[in-house]
């Protein structure tokens, strides 16, 4: 009877804890943070002669890695712009700008989808070729850097293709598209290198896993460092696996009527 009265204390006891929910899952601002660390080194992007890192040598991956970016609508030259929600419908005529900042340190590409289906590189750009795209943790990018992009016809959804990486063998092809020779004979052929690398990145690491997080509200006056440039439409973007990872690829989408 002592043996029967144990067992079904432990089958009692295995049912309430089946019945418990699941611990919540972190939001993406969390992991955010929990996953910053300072500015750290990085391995360069080789040359076309060399596409992987020394054999043995550890890919430089990390726990929650990720990034936070606000939607600017600019007014005019100059301006750098008003935060706006990601959600909000522009009009034509509509001048769009995009902040970046990430937890780590890494390489960052932004690439726009024009209405042929390429994808024309944002950050870095073609025509400035040296232009260094490595992001460190704390630092803003804007893009374009200067200027926007103006809203058009027809309307849709403008997607922008961005890729955060800290493994530069998983950018090699997209790094060397980018940089490659822009001369008007090789203008398709940069193009469709360019697509090809979009594809396989957006297949290998896509959107899965990725929590995605609008804050509320703005960052406190009080707040610490790492959280005052957050607006009230900062969005989060993390990778929320628990294995490291050193590639994040997400995509923006741009409505417009």
């Amino acid at each position: 009877m002592r043996r029967l009265l144990g067992l079904m204390t432990i089958l009692g006891a295995a049912a309430c804890m089946a019945e418990e929910p699941p611990p919540p899952v972190e939001g993406a601002r969390d992991l955010f943070f929990a996953g910053a660390r300072p500015k750290d080194a990085l391995p360069p992007v080789r040359k076309a002669a060399v596409k992987t890192t020394a054999p043995g040598a550890p890919v430089p991956a990390a726990m929650h890695l990720g990034l936070r970016y606000t939607l600017l609508l600019v007014s005019g030259r100059g301006d750098r712009g008003q935060p706006v929600a990601p959600e909000r419908n522009f009009r034509k005529g509509d001048c769009v700008a995009l902040e970046l900042e990430t937890n780590r340190s890494g390489y960052l590409y932004v690439l726009s989808k024009q209405s042929s289906g390429d994808w024309v590189p944002l950050f870095p750009t073609a025509e400035l070729a040296d232009q260094s795209n490595r992001i460190d943790p704390g630092e803003i990018v804007r893009t374009p850097k200067r200027s926007c992009f103006e809203i058009d016809d027809p309307p849709g959804v403008e997607t922008l293709f961005v890729v955060l990486s800290r493994d530069p063998r998983d950018v090699y092809e997209l790094s060397a598209s980018i940089q490659g020779p822009q001369a008007a004979a090789t203008e398709v052929a940069s193009a469709g290198r360019i697509n090809s690398a979009v594809d396989r990145m957006n297949e290998a690491y896509g959107t899965r896993d990725l929590p995605f997080r609008q804050v509320a509200k703005a960052a406190p006056a009080k707040a610490p460092a790492a959280v005052k440039n957050e607006t009230e439409h900062t969005v989060y973007v993390v990778n929320g696996s628990n294995a490291p990872a050193a590639t994040l690829v997400t995509k923006v989408e741009i409505l417009h009527r």
